[in-house]
């Protein structure tokens, strides 16, 4: 079901400080994202109540954080590089910050 995606300015300005094939891949699962309405895993995963993970690897390990709002609404929230196993709380909380403005 084709969702209307949209991705918070801030958000994109952290995506652009990636490097194009880091881009392109979150590019392409945003495109799935955004006509299927879902991303199963490996490339997506439900991170909270709220929240979930779209997962890329290319050499290093890249997450974005999005969230359902409305009926048929996506926002990605926050895109960072992951260093530990466990998502930092600090982007966990940016995130949860965010989709406030949203709801």
């Amino acid at each position: 079901m084709k969702k209307v995606l949209t991705i918070d300015p801030r958000a994109e300005k952290e995506l652009n400080k990636f490097s194009k094939k880091v881009r392109l891949d979150f590019d392409s699962l945003i495109y799935i994202l955004r006509n299927e309405g879902t991303l199963g895993l490996p490339d997506g995963k439900k991170i909270g109540r709220k929240l979930f993970e779209i997962r890329v690897k290319v050499n290093e390990i890249y997450r974005g954080i999005y969230a359902y709002i409305n009926k048929d609404g996506i926002v990605i929230l926050h895109f960072f590089q992951k260093k530990s196993q466990k998502t930092p709380i600090r982007d966990l909380k940016v995130s949860e910050r965010r989709l406030k403005e949203y709801e």
